[in-house]
């Protein structure tokens, strides 16, 4: 992978994901009936072990929601939650209701996935003209290090260096929301550039 962006091509990546992003946590705001905001997009190469430590530790225990893309720019879509996030999230949108199985936690989780992710994907398609189109979400809880193995070697980024663009989604009290990732397949980043005329 050539990772030699330049400032004028990661300030052009940073406002796709500002504008995806964006829509996305205006979708799970309106899914918990709560104000979300959301951190401006970081737009990184990194090594794998400095993505884990922008989340967390390697053993963290999470849940995260995974989406492959699809279309004219393919790679994953990659929404992780700490437990106590995780809990909390689905406190709210699971109100009124007892002895909730396990099937349906995942359930609810792959359904926020769903829609964040598309809600995501959709503003990239309409912002570039390519298009694009997601899996149904796969849901996983293990440690951390774990999930982002998996979901880059399933995204094709077997390099040193991987290009993530990240975002922190944040509760109206401050406390951290979840990190979405888009994670490109090599060859989906020039296809994106090129469309913007990078």
């Amino acid at each position: 992978m050539d990772i030699n962006l330049t400032d004028i091509q990661l300030d052009a990546l940073r406002e796709i994901g500002n504008i995806g992003a964006g829509n996305a946590a205006t979708a799970l705001s309106q899914m918990i009936n709560k104000k979300v905001d959301m951190t401006v997009p970081q737009v990184d190469i990194l090594t794998f072990d400095e993505m884990i430590n922008r989340i967390g530790s390697e053993d963290d225990l999470v849940i995260a929601v995974m989406l492959k893309v699809f279309g004219d720019a393919p790679g994953n879509i990659l929404f992780v939650l700490n437990e106590e996030s995780a809990e909390k999230l689905s406190k709210i949108l699971l109100t009124g209701y007892e002895a909730v199985s396990e099937e349906i936690y995942f359930s609810l989780y792959q359904e926020i996935g769903n829609i964040l992710g598309n809600s995501y994907l959709n503003s990239l398609a309409m912002f570039t003209g390519i298009n694009l189109v997601s899996s149904v979400p796969a849901v996983a809880y293990d440690m951390l290090a774990a999930i982002l193995s998996s979901t880059f070697i399933d995204a094709e980024q077997y390099s040193d260096y991987i290009l993530a663009i990240d975002t922190k989604f944040v509760e109206d009290d401050n406390e951290p929301g979840g990190n979405f990732f888009f994670i490109p397949k090599p060859g989906s980043l020039q296809t994106i550039l090129n469309k913007l005329g990078l």
